[in-house]
């Protein structure tokens, strides 16, 4: 409670002893025309009876209505009230907004939720080119609908591609073994390192042996490519999972906070209420007529 709230106390009961020692030392003549409530002219006309303060103006609780004296202490019991009253609805106003504001960013991250969401959902619908048909003219494009059919299909690829190039290098390996006994091994190596060296030479296991080098490099070159697509596939659902797992952490957080607002909001602002409510009836009895 703030140390405005913490005043409203200490000025009931200074109002209680100026309330009872107001009449000390007056004269019944004095009394009976100068007492809070009483109508007077002209406005802000200051009178002092017995060492009390009375101002000549409109009464900060309202009655009676027009111009009256009333006591200084009636002045400060209406601003102790209309700090504590402005204490309360500023809390008010700033609960409201306050939860608002998490509201908001809970509604944001759900609506961020949906649309990965529908990203996921998409991803299992869109077509994924996995490969070309090069039997016919001009070469057509080979789709699967799916990220997990494409996936899959690359997959099937390499295992596919893997068995051809193995078995091209044995081809490769079992022709080397044969020109080990005809030629050198600087010539092999020579034809190995650019085999289009091979394709004019008069020997046909030369010729064999540039032919498996380069079926042996591109499908290992081909197995390479697929094995790239199929990583950038996979970033997809993971990006995806990722941005999945953030937001509702979010949600989850943002509701904890705005569930927790929610129990605090009664008890804080019955307090700061209470305090308004003091406050209130001190002004009351501190402007009452008759003082």
């Amino acid at each position: 409670m703030s140390s405005k709230l913490r005043k409203v106390g200490p000025a009931l009961a200074a109002l209680v002893l100026i309330v009872s020692g107001t009449t000390a030392g007056i004269s019944s003549a004095q009394a009976a025309t100068i007492k809070q409530g009483v109508k007077c002219s002209p406005a802000k006309a200051v009178k002092t009876v017995s060492g009390v303060k009375y101002t000549c103006t409109t009464n900060p609780a309202g009655t009676p209505a027009g111009l009256t004296w009333t006591l200084s202490t009636c002045f400060d019991a209406d601003k102790a009230y209309k700090s504590t009253k402005a204490q309360y609805d500023d809390f008010v106003t700033s609960q409201t907004s306050t939860l608002a504001a998490i509201k908001a960013s809970i509604d944001a991250s759900k609506h961020s939720i949906d649309v990965l969401n529908q990203g996921i959902a998409a991803a299992q619908t869109k077509k994924y080119i996995v490969g070309y048909d090069h039997t016919v003219k001009p070469t057509a494009p080979i789709t699967v609908v799916g990220i997990d059919a494409a996936i899959a299909a690359i997959n099937a690829k390499i295992s596919a591609d893997t068995t051809k190039r193995d078995a091209a290098g044995k081809q490769r390996d079992a022709i080397k073994l044969t020109l080990a006994a005809k030629y050198t091994a600087t010539q092999i190596a020579g034809w190995e390192a650019s085999t289009s060296t091979t394709s004019g030479n008069a020997d046909v296991n030369v010729q064999n042996f540039g032919l498996w080098i380069r079926a042996y490099s591109s499908y290992d070159s081909a197995i390479s490519n697929a094995q790239k697509n199929i990583a950038n596939l996979q970033k997809v659902p993971a990006n995806f999972q990722s941005k999945l797992t953030k937001a509702q952490e979010q949600v989850d957080s943002m509701t904890t906070r705005y569930n927790a607002a929610i129990a605090s909001q009664p008890a804080q602002a019955q307090t700061i209420k209470s305090a308004s409510d003091q406050a209130l009836l001190v002004r009351k009895a501190a402007c009452k007529a008759g003082l």
